[in-house]
């Protein structure tokens, strides 16, 4: 019989790193020149999170055109909303019913190119009052900022309100999912001038809870 031989592997010490996978992200359309949202939101930016949070450019007080331009933006930016990059538009409905069938609109197109509309009836502040207080009365923006300022009397826009929230956030996401479930059942369309008083504000803010 032959020799056996014996072939000896080299085994590389140079080690095949998994490719990182790159953070996810956030692009966020306010309307308008009001930083409140931006200031509000720029408290979930963190290096350790896994996504990153940016703002699209403009300041269209128009929802449809705030869309729009979020869309043209989405393309620049080449985010791919199928995977794990999402897009929100957020908006306040105010109170004139005119402004129905503009955000109607708005929301269609949003759907069409999977964007997540956000709107608050009548603003963004009533986000802020449900860390304090629950309330079904129907408002408009100054009787919202007015109540606010019964809690929070420093208030004012583009104002820092997180830190001082932040410990009631979790009930604040319950009273908006209550106040959705009320409106809903007393048949009104979420997003519209009628759904009054209401706010999606606690869906983006979950998200970005759950993915820090």
């Amino acid at each position: 019989m032959g020799r056996r031989v014996e072939h000896n592997r080299k085994i590389s010490n140079v080690r095949v790193r998994k490719p990182r996978k790159s953070k996810s992200k956030v692009l966020i359309a306010t309307e308008g020149k009001n930083k409140t949202e931006k200031t509000y939101f720029s408290n979930f930016e963190d290096s350790k999170k896994s996504y990153n949070v940016t703002y699209a450019r403009g300041n269209n007080t128009d929802p449809l055109k705030l869309v729009k331009m979020l869309i043209k933006e989405i393309d620049e930016l080449k985010l791919d909303l199928q995977d794990d990059d999402v897009a929100y538009c957020i908006f306040d409905t105010d109170v004139d019913p005119n402004k129905n069938s503009i955000i109607e609109e708005a929301i269609q197109l949003a759907k069409k190119n999977n964007i997540n509309i956000i709107t608050s009836s009548p603003c963004i502040e009533l986000w802020f009052l449900l860390h304090y207080d629950y309330t079904t009365a129907n408002m408009d923006n100054e009787e919202v900022i007015k109540r606010l300022k019964k809690f929070y009397p420093k208030y004012e826009k583009n104002i820092n309100i997180y830190p001082d929230i932040i410990e009631e956030i979790n009930l604040a996401i319950n009273r908006a999912k209550k106040l959705e479930k009320y409106q809903i059942n007393n048949k009104q369309r979420i997003g519209t001038v009628e759904a009054n008083p209401n706010t999606e504000i606690y869906k983006i803010v979950e998200y970005l809870m759950k993915e820090g």
